[in-house]
């Protein structure tokens, strides 16, 4: 014959396994807004520079602009969420994941005096958790890039 305490942590058990199943049928699935989403990673060169080429390990020095990807707007520029402060850049080193990926893998190769559009999708982004309060969970993301000096490793 059992224990009432077998009992008691059999029913508790049970209760918690029936919790747990219940919780994990509710959840909504995440649906996407078309507009906002990337395929892949798209690099566009709006400007040829004639400088140094930046490499993975390199230090670089840009300036730009981020907006939230969106196809029904000119240019693909949805709500600015990020620039480079004014009269100044952003120093990073390449390569070394300080950036988002998208960033990493885009600018390699890019020579200094160049400007670079940039269409990221989340995964090479801020991902499922997006950056919050500016970026949304699985936002795609558009990055006009000018590299103003390279550094070499």
């Amino acid at each position: 014959m059992k224990s009432v305490f077998q009992k008691i942590a059999m029913l508790v058990c049970a209760v918690a396994l029936t919790a747990c199943g219940a919780a994990a049928n509710t959840e909504k699935p995440v649906v996407l807004d078309p507009n906002t989403q990337v395929k892949e990673l798209t690099i566009t060169d709006t400007v040829i520079g004639t400088g140094t080429a930046a490499a993975a390990g390199d230090t670089l020095l840009v300036t730009y602009t981020g907006w939230l990807y969106d196809a029904s707007k000119p240019g693909n520029k949805g709500v600015q969420f990020d620039a480079s402060p004014a009269g100044s850049g952003f120093t990073f080193p390449l390569g070394i994941g300080r950036v988002i990926l998208g960033w990493d893998r885009g600018l390699v190769g890019m020579q200094v005096g160049g400007t670079r559009t940039l269409a990221i999708p989340y995964d090479l982004g801020y991902g499922k958790a997006g950056s919050p309060p500016k970026i949304p969970g699985y936002a795609g993301l558009l990055f006009e890039i000018k590299l103003v000096s390279v550094t070499k490793k």
